[in-house]
């Protein structure tokens, strides 16, 4: 329960990432290799990248807080743009850009820090985060968690 809202998401996911060289530098279980693989990797990270940015970049237009830490200080519900499509661009395009590293590390095992970065973003960040603005948006808040996923 301490880590509730406490590591920023950013950080998470550079600490994905060094989990995912760690993976492929010291357990590589089966290397990948196909045709365009280093293309593929980039594809996911630029689309990640993108994503993430469309999510923050709705926040600063509606002039709301970026800090997923402190969503009780959210000063609008942001349903606009990216977040007609999920309610966590941010944390999606993250997950992007972490497929795009595993990828062009070649390591089967290096995949597995998906699942498990997705599993922990889900448990201390988003739970904690959709309990927090149901409370201060109520009902317009239940009816977008009933019109949008939660990631694609």
């Amino acid at each position: 329960m301490k880590l509730m809202l406490k590591i920023p998401p950013v950080a998470q996911g550079i600490i994905a990432i060094f989990l995912i060289w760690l993976f492929a530098r010291y357990v590589p279980i089966y290397n990948i290799k196909f045709k365009f693989q280093n293309i593929a990797g980039w594809i996911f990270i630029i689309t990640g990248v993108l994503i993430a940015f469309s999510g923050v970049l709705a926040f600063i237009k509606s002039k709301t807080t970026v800090d997923p830490r402190s969503p009780d200080k959210a000063s609008k519900l942001v349903i606009v743009g990216i977040y007609r499509y999920s309610r966590n661009p941010m944390y999606l395009g993250i997950m992007f850009v972490l497929t795009g590293v595993a990828l062009l590390s070649a390591a089967l095992s290096a995949m597995f820090v998906i699942p498990l970065f997705a599993a922990f973003i889900n448990r201390y960040q988003i739970m904690p985060e959709e309990l927090a603005l149901e409370e201060k948006f109520g009902e317009a808040y239940i009816h977008y968690l009933k019109n949008v996923r939660k990631w694609l």
